[in-house]
């Protein structure tokens, strides 16, 4: 049977193929020590669970929800914009509930690109901004970053790319190496996009997974960042709710309506006792105690692991921000052969740099969000794999 072409250019998904080596790991009786995927191990709060299981029980929540997205959602999320950013959204045409910011991001490119557009697209970066940008019949110009600041050089980008791209992906802080950016860079960042004619999308999935004030500001508090820009914010990390679904797309009037084009045709509305829940995760969240606990835990563990390798010569600084390692690979080896060699010798499961772009195939991600136990016996069971088997960091190696 044939299938349509475009997939043809779609490697397969990085964490589709992890599940796959975990599983043929665990059929052979194997015990691993899991840090690959970014799957919060802290239960979501227990006033959202509730706020669930009242609405689930209404009559009234069990036919089609309203496109929009409920009016209690959106407003909470315009009151959290202002709170943490200072920034005014209208929550009846600048914010666009979604099944989770994943599938926005790749409807987004549907909505504003055609066969032939250009979308310029971060590497290493979250795969989805490039198959989007595939999926859609448009071309992904990529921008490296590198070591040790992991920006975008937007003077390196080709005048004439610049001037036919249409829209581009930003994610800061950054998955998968963890870097954060200042209010500056988004003035920059803006300025670029403005003369060039660029809608400019900041997926923000990490704003509220921060080691370290002001290390995750919003796009949007560049003034006149709504005439062209975008957010994404996901409910997802912060509060714990990866397989709820849940996301919000804000800024950028025009881009929303066009969006939520898409989003009707594709479809048919999220579960509205999961936006309530999503509602009181927002007003409860007003509160930046709210985080502090499990942004202590995630930095413990990355300091954790920065130790680790540091003990055998790396030279590994903890992130501001995320929960993420993004680990250079040793002598002899690439990410994918560092990932091979964890699995293999210390049933440790890390996520090859490879997943995220051309630019990361000399490295690995390693991520937290596991219990410290898991961390700590992953970090057991490496040590005794580098000591018998002598790794040792590339020379003179930009670390993050």
């Amino acid at each position: 049977m044939k299938h349509a072409q475009k997939l043809n250019h779609l490697a397969p998904y990085l964490f589709a193929q992890i599940d796959e080596l975990i599983e043929e790991k665990q059929r052979q009786g194997k015990k691993l020590w899991i840090l690959s995927k970014s799957d919060p191990d802290r239960p979501t709060n227990p006033g959202m669970v509730e706020t669930l299981r009242e609405e689930a029980v209404e009559p009234a929540n069990h036919h089609y929800p309203d496109f929009d997205g409920l009016i209690e959602l959106r407003q909470r999320a315009a009151a959290w914009y202002r709170h943490y950013y200072d920034v005014a959204l209208d929550p009846e045409t600048e914010i666009l509930p979604l099944l989770g910011s994943k599938e926005g991001i790749a409807h987004l490119s549907e909505a504003l690109l055609d066969p032939g557009d250009i979308a310029l697209v971060p590497d290493p970066a979250f795969p989805t901004y490039k198959t989007g940008t595939l999926l859609a019949g448009a071309t992904p110009f990529t921008m490296p970053l590198t070591a040790p600041d992991f920006l975008p050089r937007f003077a390196d980008i080709p005048t004439e790319t610049a001037r036919a791209a249409k829209l581009m992906f930003l994610n800061y802080p950054h998955n998968p190496s963890g870097a954060t950016v200042d209010l500056a860079f988004w003035h920059k960042a803006f300025d670029f996009a403005e003369e060039n004619d660029i809608v400019l999308v900041n997926d923000h999935a990490y704003a509220m997974t921060t080691f370290r004030p002001g290390v995750a500001p919003s796009l949007l508090m560049v003034p006149e960042s709504k005439s062209r820009c975008l957010e994404f914010f996901t409910f997802s990390k912060a509060f714990h709710m990866a397989g709820w679904r849940l996301g919000l797309a804000v800024g950028n009037a025009e881009v929303i309506r066009a969006l939520k084009i898409i989003e009707t045709h594709i479809n048919a509305g999220i579960f509205n006792p999961i936006q309530y829940a999503g509602a009181t995760a927002l007003r409860q969240g007003l509160r930046p105690s709210s985080f502090q606990r499990d942004n202590r835990e995630y930095e413990k563990r990355l300091t954790l692991l920065a130790g680790f390798f540091n003990s055998f010569g790396w030279e590994l600084t903890v992130p501001d921000a995320t929960v993420y390692l993004w680990v250079p690979a040793p002598q002899g080896m690439d990410g994918e052969t560092f990932t091979h060699f964890l699995l293999d010798k210390a049933e440790v499961v890390v996520s090859p740099g490879s997943g995220f772009g051309e630019e990361g195939k000399e490295y690995v991600r390693i991520c937290v969000t596991y219990p410290t136990e898991v961390v700590e016996g992953a970090i057991e069971a490496m040590t005794k794999a580098f000591s018998a088997y002598r790794v040792t960091p590339q020379p003179r190696r930009h670390t993050a």
